[in-house]
């Protein structure tokens, strides 16, 4: 009961914050004004606006699978990853400030297979492919034909794991020996992502350097947490209370903007990003922190791209 009625509070308080955002930014003469960050004219599906530049992204990373119950180990993955989108940017007060925002759908894989190096004896190589919809937005700094755009991206991601290695396999080489129990236990975690589409959610920091408009080199640091199963009201609570502290976050920011546009890039990156690996954190003990879940499977990758915008 005290669950349920825990969900109804969040959702109250951030319709109500979500309102009051709007009447403050509808009530006063401000840049939202001028900037055209919509048009009712282009085509809209479930609040995506398939508007702007298009661009066509792709990554080359490397990192590692982690699950907070398990004593086996993931070998480390590469990752492989191409994304399709709309770009959009305008000036924000000053020609020198830029506010950008990308829409995008993304493919990727992230395997041990990947790996230019070989793996440790004892470690469990996986093969992973995923697809999802993402975000990223941000403010940045333009230097003649020359961009730089720190962000922070979210999105949701659905996976389906290969586990090609068992902790059966190598249990008794690894130092020190696994227990046959730890094993057993592992491999019962381990069966609930292995051959099935798994839900998911992930959040991005990374910063673009832009040429001309046209060509960026990006670096991105990526956290993507994977459900071994699907529980709609926790989920739903969880992502109501991470959304209205990134409401709340926001409304800070834009004052921040206010008073001094030219730290606004990286008083944006660093508080974004800051909160998403908060919440991360806090997720891999419980997949719908606060509420009591299992743990998820987490992966963490450094990311290097090129992306070019048409």
């Amino acid at each position: 009961m005290f669950r349920k009625i825990f969900v109804a509070a969040s959702l109250l308080i951030l319709f109500t914050s979500i309102n009051l955002f709007a009447q403050e930014k509808d009530s006063t003469e401000s840049r939202w004004d001028n900037n055209k960050w919509y048009d009712w004219n282009n085509y809209e599906w479930l609040g995506w606006e398939f508007h702007g530049k298009p661009f066509i992204e792709v990554n080359y990373g490397f990192g590692l699978a982690r699950h907070d119950k398990l004593t086996s180990k993931f070998a480390d993955i590469g990752l492989a990853e191409i994304k399709l989108g709309y770009a959009t940017q305008e000036s924000y007060y000053e020609d020198n400030i830029i506010e950008f925002h990308d829409k995008f759908a993304f493919g990727s894989r992230l395997s041990s297979d990947l790996r230019s190096v070989s793996t440790t004896a004892g470690v469990m190589n996986s093969d992973m492919w995923r697809f999802g919809f993402a975000n990223r937005s941000g403010y940045g700094y333009r230097i003649n034909k020359i961009s730089i755009l720190p962000y922070h991206g979210s999105g949701f991601a659905w996976s389906r794991l290969d586990m090609r290695d068992y902790p059966a396999k190598f249990y008794l080489i690894t130092k020190p020996p696994m227990m046959i129990d730890d094993a057993v236990r592992d491999t019962d975690i381990l069966n609930r992502f292995h051959d099935a589409i798994r839900f998911g959610t992930l959040s991005e920091a990374g910063v673009r350097v832009e040429f001309d408009s046209f060509a960026s080199l990006d670096l991105g640091y990526e956290t993507a947490v994977i459900f071994p199963r699907y529980l709609f009201w926790k989920h739903a609570g969880s992502l109501l209370i991470e959304e209205g502290a990134m409401g709340l976050l926001n409304h800070f920011i834009d004052e921040v903007g206010d008073s001094s546009p030219l730290s606004l890039p990286i008083v944006n990156f660093f508080l974004k990003n800051g909160l998403s690996y908060a919440f991360y954190s806090l997720k891999k003990g419980n997949m719908n922190w606060p509420f009591t879940t299992e743990a998820p499977l987490t992966y963490e990758t450094f990311k290097i791209g090129l992306t070019f915008t048409f």
